[in-house]
């Protein structure tokens, strides 16, 4: 089977947009635009909802009715949220595997972009039925070591839950080309990627760790950046960085926030990132897909 560089893999998001500035400026406006979106679904969000979302995060169990409104009020972000994903893989796919589709920064909203939000839906599914199935496997053998005490026991379970985390991360490694593969065959491929990638397991986790270190590392240079800017510039003020830290994560969500200059420009680098982020995370899998498939870039 044709082989692939897994470094050329990793850089290939990167490649991308240093390539296309105009594709990446179109991308950062489209996260603008849905940062704008989620943000005003955020302040119009019930109080009651809000509260239960505040607890999830800090790891409290809200009660049922104030959940069930949470999750009901949640839902426009989560939907615009999968879409907007969906359609920055679709436009990343286009670049790679389709070339001449640059019109609005490759950037559709129609049935590929639709096809993959359902292919992230129903993985989502059964990745939550593996993982029951694996966890449901792992106490009944806990439970058949139990006699022989408890830190064989012990030791079973540990063993047997870094197996199976081994297992499931293969086969999400075979699995990840399924979004490319159902994005240009234009129908639902679940199972095509497991074919395809047949020994390919170490150069595409290759591939996959080093894009998530680049990006990871970028991550962390920019926002150590932004930070000893924004630092400065409060103290220069008369302020702290105590008070950047209060900016950043304010106790009450509410417009007079979102429109604080330093909010705006955290959020306006954070698109810039989250765009080059979507191109480096969707970018290895179109890249690795043409080189499995013996083709050339359009």
């Amino acid at each position: 089977m044709t082989g692939f560089s897994a470094s050329d893999a990793a850089l290939e998001g990167f490649r991308i947009s240093r390539e296309r500035p105009r594709v990446l400026l179109g991308w950062t406006l489209f996260t603008l635009f849905a940062s704008v979106v989620g943000a005003a679904i955020t302040i119009t969000m019930p109080k009651e909802a809000r509260a239960a979302l505040d607890a999830l995060a800090n790891e409290q169990a809200p009660d049922l009715e104030a959940l069930l409104e949470m999750l009901t009020a949640v839902s426009p972000i989560l939907i615009v949220g999968l879409l907007v994903q969906r359609m920055m893989d679709a436009a990343v796919y286009r670049v790679i595997l389709r070339g001449g589709e640059g019109k609005f920064a490759y950037l559709r909203l129609g049935a590929d972009e639709l096809r993959l939000a359902a292919l992230r839906l129903i993985f989502l599914v059964l990745a939550v039925l593996l993982i029951a199935v694996v966890q449901f496997c792992i106490a009944i053998l806990a439970v058949v070591a139990s006699p022989l005490g408890q830190g064989p026991m012990l030791l079973v379970a540990f063993v047997a839950e870094v197996f199976s985390w081994g297992v499931i991360l293969m086969i999400a490694v075979r699995m990840s080309l399924a979004s490319v593969i159902t994005f240009e065959t234009g129908k639902l491929s679940i199972l095509e990627s497991w074919e395809l990638t047949r020994g390919q397991f170490w150069p595409l986790l290759s591939s996959y760790a080093l894009a998530g270190c680049c990006i990871l590392a970028t991550g962390i240079a920019v926002m150590v950046l932004f930070v000893s800017i924004a630092g400065v510039a409060l103290i220069a003020t008369g302020g702290s960085m105590a008070d950047l830290s209060a900016i950043m994560a304010p106790k009450e969500i509410s417009l007079q926030t979102y429109l604080n200059p330093y909010v705006v420009a955290y959020t306006l680098i954070g698109c810039v990132f989250t765009a080059i982020y979507s191109a480096v995370i969707a970018a290895p899998g179109a890249f690795v897909y043409l080189a499995l498939k013996g083709r050339q870039a359009p």
